[in-house]
């Protein structure tokens, strides 16, 4: 009795839902409905099945999507600011031009998710999965990506300015001419990371680890690479002027041309790296 009386509320809540009474319908299986031109402006739909939903021109302001799967849904140009998606399953989902403005994505899943020139300025996306993702030219101005997993995904000339990457995993990444001005990336993970002429005024990459890290062209003054392991990186023609590279690894790397003006070199190690003037250190 007490299973068919849950059955019968969700099948009420489901049918309020559908008939605009309510805003509310946590739990709901909704897969292919249309919510089309909606104000779901803090709406619950919190463990919804929103699978093959319509969202045409809806509103999402500060809804409550946490654990919901949305897995394949476009909300391209979508208002998200301030929604809670935590924990959603939000795989394959066109998120493209969208406003997720200090929207909680802490834990979601993104794999392959189209954020390209999404605002996420002061989003949450600790610990999410962002595998493969296509971040092109988003704004993300002091978003939290810290332990978040950014492999192998798109970032080009992304803003990131005071973001945290703190023990995130890069690997792969493609961050071509991104700003990450006063970000925070310690003890990332930047294995074959390219970094192609990004501006990392004053970034803070303590403790940084991966081999192949690409840094060509640069611009890095007043970075910390205190403790980082950055063995065979490509620093061509980067820019270190006041950098800091205490205890830094920096074996077999190629700093040719780079800029180490008033550099912190206190016990970096260079053994078998190409210097700036072209000669190898013993």
């Amino acid at each position: 009795m007490a299973v068919a009386a849950v059955n019968h509320a969700s099948a009420q809540d489901v049918a309020a839902f559908l008939a605009k009474a309510s805003n509310n319908c946590r739990g709901c299986m909704l897969g292919g409905a249309s919510l089309d031109r909606r104000d779901l402006t803090g709406a619950d739909l919190s463990g919804a099945d929103l699978r093959g939903v319509s969202f045409s021109r809806t509103i999402l302001r500060g809804a409550d999507l946490s654990g919901a799967n949305l897995a394949g849904v476009s909300l391209k140009r979508r208002d998200l600011a301030g929604a809670n998606l935590q924990g959603a399953n939000l795989q394959g989902v066109s998120f493209h031009r969208a406003i997720l403005r200090a929207a909680n994505l802490n834990g979601a899943d993104l794999r392959g998710a189209n954020l390209n020139l999404a605002l996420l300025t002061s989003a949450n996306l600790q610990r999410a999965k962002l595998m493969q993702a296509l971040l092109f030219q988003i704004d993300a101005g002091g978003a939290d990506f810290r332990a978040a997993n950014l492999g192998a995904t798109l970032m080009g000339s992304a803003r990131l300015i005071n973001a945290k990457f703190d023990d995130a995993d890069l690997t792969f990444a493609d961050l071509f001419e991104a700003r990450l001005t006063n970000a925070s990336l310690r003890n990332a993970t930047i294995t074959e990371t390219n970094l192609y002429g990004a501006s990392l005024l004053r970034a803070d990459l303590s403790g940084v680890s991966g081999e192949r890290a690409i840094f060509v062209r640069a611009t890095m003054r007043g970075a910390n690479f205190a403790g980082a392991v950055l063995k065979q990186a490509d620093f061509f023609q980067a820019d270190l002027v006041e950098a800091d590279l205490t205890g830094a690894d920096l074996q077999g790397a190629r700093l040719a041309a780079a800029k180490l003006f008033n550099a912190v070199q206190i016990d970096t190690k260079f053994q078998g790296a190409i210097m700036p003037d072209n000669s190898v250190h013993p």
